[in-house]
């Protein structure tokens, strides 16, 4: 569980209204049953004593230019890729804010798509799939924390730090072929934060498809992302957000082609913030 800080705990009633979810997220281990939180008309399920209630409150309750995925408001995308959905938060993030734009989410852990499927299921123009993506296709055992469902990792490491885990087995599948399948030419905004295994996802997008994008952002979690960060570098600028000694750290990727039509349109110190 990530540390939490008390002006975040007070933030997160006054941004939410709700005594349950400020509990809930201070709970240290997971109850029985799921909750849900009410926002912007949707009743929205988590899982009380994980990292559910802290996601909602990065992606859902922070707002304008502090939300966790910012983008500039004049991007008009019709296509966009979420990769690593976990219980849904930034679909319904992206969905509010591009409501005419097709969304496809990917969540690879079996229960966390159940409430994934809970969430954004019935909203039109958006496909989720019970699957993770990678650089081959493949089923594979991966460990998962019982609290920290985000973390949930199909690039699979060794050792647990002493924190209680399951093995939960999961379906991988080549972007190039799911994107094929689906039948996406073209894809505007991608959203990644698959912990550790986004080299692997970006190995199987194809150049033109990659080299189309206008807009990207997420999160690397180790060496590997500067790697995909070589690749797009001819065609994108980048916003990089990382703290000294830790191997995690977020980005930004706008397309040059893009530059002219976004730049004037948001401020880029936010994506620092």
């Amino acid at each position: 569980m990530p540390p939490i800080r008390s002006r975040e705990i007070i933030k997160t009633f006054v941004r939410s209204r709700s005594f349950r979810l400020t509990v809930d997220m201070l709970r240290q281990r997971p109850t029985a049953s799921p909750a849900r939180l009410c926002w912007s008309g949707r009743d929205v399920l988590y899982r009380p004593g994980t990292t559910d209630p802290f996601v909602l409150y990065q992606v859902l309750l922070k707002t304008g230019k502090k939300a966790e995925y910012y983008v500039p408001p004049a991007l008009k995308p019709k296509t966009i890729l979420d990769i690593g959905s976990n219980i849904g938060a930034s679909i319904l993030y992206f969905h509010r804010q591009f409501p005419d734009a097709s969304i496809f989410g990917f969540e690879p852990h079996p229960e966390t798509f159940r409430i994934l499927e809970n969430n954004v299921g019935d909203i039109p123009n958006v496909m989720i799939f019970n699957y993770g993506l990678g650089a081959i296709n493949q089923r594979v055992a991966a460990r998962a924390e019982k609290a920290n469902f985000g973390g949930f990792s199909t690039n699979v490491r060794p050792g647990n730090g002493g924190r209680t885990v399951d093995e939960v087995e999961c379906d991988i599948r080549r972007l190039d072929d799911v994107l094929r399948n689906i039948g996406i030419a073209e894809v505007d905004l991608i959203k990644i934060d698959c912990e550790g295994a986004e080299a692997d996802v970006f190995s199987a997008l194809p150049n033109e498809i990659l080299n189309g994008c206008q807009w990207i952002v997420g999160e690397f979690h180790n060496s590997t992302g500067f790697d995909v960060l070589a690749r797009l570098a001819p065609h994108f600028h980048l916003d990089l957000k990382k703290k000294m000694f830790s191997p995690m750290f977020r980005f930004h990727a706008c397309n040059i082609s893009k530059v002219e039509e976004l730049h004037s349109s948001f401020d880029a110190d936010a994506l620092q913030r």
